[in-house]
């Protein structure tokens, strides 16, 4: 590549400083993320793109009371049958969405109203209702899941530790006591993260659920630095990352500045596209290159903060319903503001913020319906497939536009296991879903659940994805035929680039090979 001379007619101590400084500039949350990648590759060489390949972003969502992901995709037996008969209570279906409204996508994928928010990304956005059932003892519900620490068990054997001390509840019900040796994934990535990068702060897991008595077991397994920093508010959240003003005069000359432009100006639409940029990144180059000039030598500081403008927020929270609280698990209605740590909006919008100002790369969020027995209404389903689908659709939409999607993955758990298609049912008999995104993700709704109507009363059959070609197998009834969680466990973290060496260390998934179907 031809020398530029704006930087060749430096001194070679100014061009030292120069290529000293750039790299502090670029570091600067303001940057745009698009720019900050793609000047480094260009003036940092081969070595800096291979460490560009291990600082992957991690995003994890953690939702608790048997949480039902049918509105989001819909299994294909289920759309495509003619005879549903649906209902909220007993062994009523409830998929409420008609037939007219189901739309199947160009990729295959079935989706409501409640999701067709999701549509422009489905390419790398996979769900798996196939994975193991939960098993706490109050039918299934749990804060940890067997897909998230695999082996996790009620009685302390040798070699493991306990889960639940660092996440603790107003009570044990409905969380269970379990000891694990294989850390969690967002702990996992923190742990990996950080060796990769000793600057970056500690991971978070903002700790979001409306009930007292219920948490999220986020778990370490001893490694050093793996534990997140909990957050429990807010209020907590901004005391953490405070709002600060950050001087941009991190070149001291107008020269450096136009050298930099120079730089930047080399880049042409073949190299983003490249890249995986997408249009409005590429489109709005040129303007980001004149922009960065005035990014890198200014007279004013610019002021960063983690709390929503109105703008932010209306972008966030538009269509997305508020957090749910029940009485005596048969009223649902809007949590009183005092029971709401952060909206699901709020979360991702605060999640997207930490990894784009690249203060950290492990962002982990808790979030819940509250429970509701004997019956479901279409109320919860649908509100549920909103509160997931729409902030999911725009923080991959925020993510593409900051270029940092290729490298992210973000995984959505269902902590109790999540009800099957009848109404009457629980986490423990029904499924046990999985979300992930991200640019090393294969999108698609993997496996199927089929209707059969026998005498008259609904049934079905769950058929999980083979383990390689991700086509329906089987023909299994109840919790019998689920994916392995060790497989699922390891397909996570080799999305998420943890090495498999470092995945190896831990004996209840040593030598698992990932799911073939999921990954890119």
């Amino acid at each position: 590549m031809k020398k530029l001379y704006e930087i060749e007619r430096m001194s070679a101590v100014q061009r030292r400083s120069f290529l000293k400084l750039l790299g502090v500039a670029l570091a600067a949350p303001a940057v745009p993320s698009a720019l900050r990648f793609a000047a480094n590759e260009m003036v940092g060489g081969t070595a800096y793109a291979q460490d560009r390949e291990m600082e992957t972003i991690f995003i994890e969502i953690d939702l608790r009371d048997q949480w039902d992901q049918m509105h989001v995709m819909v299994p294909p037996g289920i759309a495509t049958h003619s005879n549903v008969v649906r209902g909220e209570t007993g062994d009523g279906i409830t998929m409420f969405a008609q037939q007219s409204e189901i739309r199947r996508t160009a990729s295959g994928v079935y989706l409501t109203a409640d999701s067709y928010e999701l549509e422009p990304h489905l390419d790398t956005i996979a769900q798996i209702d196939h994975c193991e059932a939960s098993s706490g003892a109050i039918h299934g519900h749990e804060a940890g899941n067997a897909i998230r620490s695999p082996g996790r068990a009620e009685e302390r054997l040798a070699g493991t530790m306990a889960m639940f001390e660092n996440d603790p509840a107003t009570g044990d019900g409905g969380n269970m006591r379990w000891y694990a040796s294989v850390p969690t994934p967002a702990s996992l990535h923190n742990h990996w993260a950080k060796l990769t990068d000793p600057s970056l702060r500690n991971g978070v897991a903002f700790k979001g659920l409306s009930r007292s008595n219920h948490t999220v077991f986020h778990f370490g397994a001893g490694l050093p630095g793996a534990e997140l920093d909990r957050i429990r508010s807010r209020s907590q959240l901004f005391d953490a990352f405070p709002a600060f003003v950050e001087d941009l005069n991190v070149v001291p000359t107008p020269e450096q500045a136009d050298a930099l432009r120079a730089v930047l100006g080399r880049l042409d639409q073949r190299f983003l596209s490249r890249r995986g940029f997408v249009d409005s990144v590429r489109t709005g180059h040129a303007q980001q290159i004149d922009e960065a000039r005035e990014i890198l030598h200014v007279r004013e500081p610019r002021v960063l903060s983690l709390p929503l403008t109105d703008e932010e927020r209306a972008f966030w929270s538009e269509g997305v319903p508020n957090q749910m609280c029940t009485e005596a698990d048969t009223e649902s209605f809007e949590c009183p503001d005092d029971r709401v740590k952060a909206h699901i909006w709020e979360q991702t919008a605060y999640a997207f913020k930490l990894v784009n100002a690249g203060v950290t790369r492990t962002v982990a969020l808790e979030f819940d319906y509250m429970d509701l027995h004997g019956f479901r209404p279409e109320l919860s389903v649908r509100t549920q497939a909103k509160q997931i689908s729409k902030p999911l659709a725009r923080l991959i939409t925020k993510l593409k536009e900051a270029g940092l999607y290729e490298r992210t993955v973000i995984a959505v758990y269902t902590l109790d296991g999540s009800r099957s298609p009848k109404a009457a049912s629980y986490g423990n008999d029904g499924k046990n879903t999985l979300i992930l995104a991200g640019g090393k993700i294969r999108g698609g709704y993997w496996g199927d659940i089929r209707l059969t109507n026998e005498s008259g009363r609904n049934g079905f059959t769950y058929h999980p994805p083979d383990a390689e070609t991700g086509a329906p197998t089987g023909s299994f009834r109840g919790t019998d035929g689920r994916l392995d969680s060790a497989r699922v466990w390891r397909t996570v973290m080799r999305a998420a680039g943890v090495p498999d060496a470092m995945c190896d260390e831990h004996a209840q998934v040593q030598g698992k090979t990932p799911l073939g179907f999921v990954l890119r």
